[in-house]
Order: C-alpha cells, then structure tokens, then sequence
C-alpha cells in the first residue's frame, strides 16, 4: 500500500479529523470490513502511536488512554454535534426488563 497527500493538509483540526476518517473508512470499504473494525484501527492506530513515543510502561499509558478517549469524545461533539446519549441507545423493551 502506498499513501499519497496530494493537496494542501489543512490547519483545521476539525478538517483534519474529516480526511483521516475518510481515510480509514475507505481502508474498511475496500475490504468489505464492518464499520466497527473502523473503530478498532483507528483505537488501535492511536494506541500503537502512543506506545512509541511514551517512554512509561503499556500500563501506565491506560489511564492517559482512557483520559485521551474522553477529550476526543468532548472534541467531537465540539466539532460535529453528537446526538445525545438516550438516542444512541436501543430502547429497552419493557418485556426485557421482566424476563
């Protein structure tokens, strides 16, 4: 696989989050992989980063990555508006709860 930047990368953190996501959904269409496995590359991509660069023990970067996660989640209701949590989830069917 070879990757080419053709263009100018924008200053826009926001535009920048845009292109790395079109990037990896593309990886995921082109293998007819689940939107999911989107997911886990790009967690897996940004764990694999910080583990590098951090000179601290796999361990100990948990809690930065867990911190990370939440600053990215606050980031990109920032950016893009997230629905609220209650319309994330499905609805529990009241049968559910007797069973």
């Amino acid at each position: 696989m070879e990757i080419e930047i053709k263009g100018k990368i924008p200053q826009d953190p926001r535009e920048r989050v845009l292109a790395i996501e079109a990037v990896a959904q593309a990886i995921c269409q082109n293998v007819n992989a689940d939107p999911a496995d989107c997911i886990m590359m790009l967690l897996t991509a940004a764990v694999h980063i910080q583990s590098k660069y951090s000179k601290d023990s796999v361990k100990d970067n948990i809690t930065d990555q867990a911190g990370c996660l939440g600053h990215a989640t606050v980031a990109a209701d920032d950016f893009f508006t997230l629905r609220p949590i209650s319309s994330a989830l499905p609805q529990q069917d009241s049968t559910d709860e007797q069973a």
